[in-house]
């Protein structure tokens, strides 16, 4: 492995690097200013170059109302809320609040937390080492094709975003998917009240 890449998948692997494990997370009571310190502190690595605030506290109370997160005690946030929003904070990029609520609905985000939060830390670790592999693959083969390392790395770039966004869409595909099994798997009675709520809720929208 040459020096060049051993440096980026360095700086790669600092930057992809998973949250901290469930026991290390806060086990006290936090105010909204220490969550937001917090939370920034473990997502720096994924601030990216233009150095966006990833936190703020309007989009943890978006993401409470988007039933993401349950309501806090005292207005203090505990471990389950902390690996909540760490988890909503990084699936952002590439799905909506409603998409990450209806996830973690389906995979027991807030009915057993420490088990979701692990499957998203394990995750997000071999999607990292397996991104870091393809970064690594692709500078060895412009190093060997001699290819300007500029297009080279802006080829490699298309590629990843192109990767990223065709997955984004498969996985909005199988929540699709998700939903529609749920939906079948009720009792014909209660589909039928869904459907009737929902009749009586479109008239009262059309009433001028």
């Amino acid at each position: 492995m040459s020096e060049t890449e051993a440096k980026e998948g360095e700086k790669l692997s600092l930057a992809l690097m998973a949250p901290s494990e469930w026991d290390r997370l806060p086990d006290l009571g936090l105010y909204m200013d220490q969550v937001v310190t917090y939370l920034e502190r473990e997502l720096e690595s994924l601030k990216g170059r233009k150095g966006e605030r990833l936190v703020t506290p309007s989009m943890i109370n978006n993401y409470a109302k988007a039933n993401i997160i349950p309501r806090t005690e005292g207005k203090k946030y505990s471990r389950q809320h902390m690996a909540l929003l760490l988890s909503a904070f990084i699936l952002k990029r590439v799905l909506s609040a409603q998409d990450i609520a209806s996830l973690m609905s389906g995979l027991g985000g807030q009915s057993d937390t420490k088990a979701f939060y692990e499957s998203l830390r394990r995750s997000m670790d071999q999607a990292a080492k397996e991104t870091v592999a393809a970064v690594q693959e692709g500078i060895q083969t412009a190093a060997e094709g001699e290819s300007v390392p500029g297009k080279a790395y802006l080829e490699l770039a298309l590629r990843l975003a192109v990767e990223a966004s065709l997955r984004s869409f498969a996985a909005e595909i199988l929540l699709g998917e998700t939903e529609e099994l749920a939906k079948e798997a009720e009792p014909p009675a209660e589909r039928q009240s869904k459907r009737k709520r929902k009749g009586s809720k479109e008239g009262a929208e059309t009433v001028p």
